[in-house]
């Protein structure tokens, strides 16, 4: 982990004998994520390994390895991340031993002793399902079918486990305290979460051991502990079902047959009754909620146009973090990403770039300067976004191919091809060959319609380059984000254009109209356009390189038509026959977003 020892609030208190003997382990892991989601990680570090026999404590210890792996993707903190987990994992097998469970029943305990042993061994099976789902995430990362199916069956396992946990931990809650009240997913004010955390925080004490004498102590002692699980295995769990309601159709029978169950709705709800829990995954509860109103709805489209759809909530939970968290990199991209959803992209820089400056993490500084380079590329800022991705481009370990690609457009576009090594750099990539994910296959299509070299690059017109970005901002649902003075000069942009040998693939122009006038509400007008791209397009192959043209022009014609109820039944058959179209750019993305619009119309 790395240190921020220069950052004039770094320092913690010393954790004296009687200070450690007085906190609950629970209480000290919280403060050592904080520390680390306020990128201060030596310091936490040096919490989790003042009691290194603890299971609570270690379990945080791999939390903070594991976020610091995948901000950095580096291969000895992969390893390192890999080697504490499958350890966490070690011990709570150890500590729900069946030895260790039959002496339990043979020697017996007293009310108290036995109140304690069950609330261990629930937080232990909690820790168990979160330490496999991590380890399972790594193994993912390993992106090849050994890895796919070692990580698939470590998911099922924390499955069955999340499940299990989960029902005893509320059938206790329902008898101590009453029913669980889980707060609406669909609002925005979050108002009834805060109800039920006042409730409940009236029917438990403060953390400090009361006299053990006081039975009546003892058992709001085990409320507190009822509610504080409670909290724990909601984010599991939670996050679980969240997951695994984004895969695409294809795998829902896989998914099926391993034994998942995915709610989204639930997922989430679960996400924010964790988030106001008492230990180490509440903060992590609120990072995994920003992460999906920020990222995952409006990069899946599950909102259509309406890309502030998550904004509300997410502002909110901004706010809430404030007195925590106003300094966290992590926090701050998540700003970053709220004003960029409301096309406030001045705001959005400057959220940026105060993450930049606060983080001494390289792969976080890089994950800001992304989002930089598309705050540019969003406002057509041609010239900085060159610049910006170029920098990428050097500095990146994870994908330089892509950012030399979109370096090269934004550099055609603003008609200053200074550097040539773009295009050699282009080559030298092996992007022609890739065959990975769905990445690489992106780039691998996109290196057959751009030029092969500099001469040729500047051949072509300014306005092929500027429907590549185009092409980019949708297929990122990133046109949402632009000012409509923005989406004017995009779709002026592609209604001039003349020569369809101009365009880098047919129909695409028309694509883009339609869905700039999907912004504008002219669905008439969008669907005029739409209908034009299919008709064009007829005689193209549903497998053809830039299939994804049709596919997702189909998509849009028919979102339109279950609009209204004359031409629903039209719209339902466009989705259904989205099948003939396989393997084209971003079909995981789109299949998800067909997937749920047919069961919403129950088609």
């Amino acid at each position: 982990m790395a240190s921020n020892s220069e950052q004039p609030d770094g320092n913690v208190p010393e954790a004296t004998t009687e200070y450690e003997n007085q906190v609950p382990e629970w209480i000290l892991a919280r403060e050592g994520i904080k520390l680390i989601i306020n990128n201060k990680s030596e310091e936490a570090e040096k919490i989790f390994l003042q009691h290194p026999e603890n299971i609570v404590m270690f379990s945080g210890h791999s939390f903070g390895l594991m976020m610091d792996a995948l901000m950095s993707f580096e291969e000895a903190k992969l390893s390192k991340a890999i080697s504490a987990l499958k350890e966490v994992e070690k011990r709570c097998a150890t500590e729900s031993g069946w030895l260790k469970q039959v002496s339990q029943r043979v020697f017996g305990y007293s009310d108290t002793t036995a109140a304690k042993s069950l609330a261990d061994h629930l937080e232990t099976q909690i820790i168990l399902a979160d330490s496999q789902v991590c380890l399972a995430i790594l193994t993912f990362l390993q992106q090849d079918i050994s890895g796919y199916l070692r990580g698939g069956w470590v998911l099922r396992k924390a499955w069955k486990v999340y499940q299990k946990v989960y029902k005893e931990i509320l059938n206790l809650y329902r008898e101590n305290i009453g029913e669980l009240h889980l707060p609406d997913s669909t609002v925005t004010l979050l108002t009834s979460v805060e109800e039920q955390s006042e409730t409940e925080n009236s029917t438990s004490p403060d953390w400090e051991v009361p006299d053990s004498s006081s039975n009546g102590e003892n058992q709001k002692i085990e409320k507190e502990m009822i509610i504080r699980l409670m909290g724990a295995v909601s984010f599991g769990y939670g996050l679980f079902q969240l997951g695994i309601s984004l895969l695409p159709p294809s795998l829902v029978r896989l998914i099926n047959i391993l034994g998942f169950s995915a709610d989204r709705q639930n997922g989430i709800a679960c996400l924010m009754y964790a988030r106001l829990g008492t230990d180490m995954r509440a903060p992590l509860a609120s990072l995994s909620l920003l992460w999906y109103h920020t990222i995952v709805r409006p990069f899946y489209g599950i909102d259509g146009t309406n890309v502030t759809a998550g904004v509300d909530a997410s502002a909110y939970l901004l706010k809430e973090s404030e007195s925590e968290f106003d300094r966290s990199p992590l926090f701050l991209f998540f700003r970053g990403r709220v004003c960029r959803l409301n096309s406030d992209m001045e705001g959005a820089l400057m959220a940026y770039q105060k993450a930049v400056d606060n983080s001494n993490q390289r792969e976080l500084k890089v994950l800001c300067m992304h989002e930089i380079g598309w705050c540019h590329l969003i406002r057509l800022n041609y010239k900085a976004a060159t610049d910006t991705f170029l920098y990428l481009k050097s500095s990146s370990r994870w994908s330089r191919a892509f950012y030399c690609y979109v370096a090269g457009i934004c550099a055609g576009a603003s008609e200053n091809f200074f550097r040539s090594s773009i295009f050699e750099d282009f080559k030298a990539f092996g992007v022609g060959i890739l065959k990975g994910t769905p990445l690489d296959q992106f780039l691998t299509k996109r290196y057959k319609f751009c030029p092969s070299d500099l001469e040729l690059a500047e051949k072509k017109k300014v306005i092929f380059w500027k429907l590549l970005i185009f092409e980019m901002l949708y297929l990122w649902n990133a046109l949402p984000n632009c000012d409509s003075l923005t989406i004017d000069v995009i779709k002026k942009d592609c209604i001039s254009l003349r020569d369809p040998n101009d365009e880098p693939m047919k129909g695409l122009s028309k694509l883009i109209i339609g869905y700039t006038c999907c912004i504008q509400r002219f669905y008439g007008e969008a669907m005029e356009m739409f209908r034009d791209c299919l008709e064009l397009r007829k005689n193209i192959s549903p497998i053809s390189d830039d299939a994804h043209i049709s596919a997702f022009c189909q998509f849009e014609l028919g979102s339109l038509l279950l609009m209204n109820e004359e031409t629903k039944e039209e719209g339902i058959l466009l989705l259904q026959k989205m099948t003939q179209y396989t393997k084209y750019d971003f079909d995981h993305k789109l299949n998800v977003r067909i997937y749920s619009l047919l069961r919403q119309y129950h088609a």
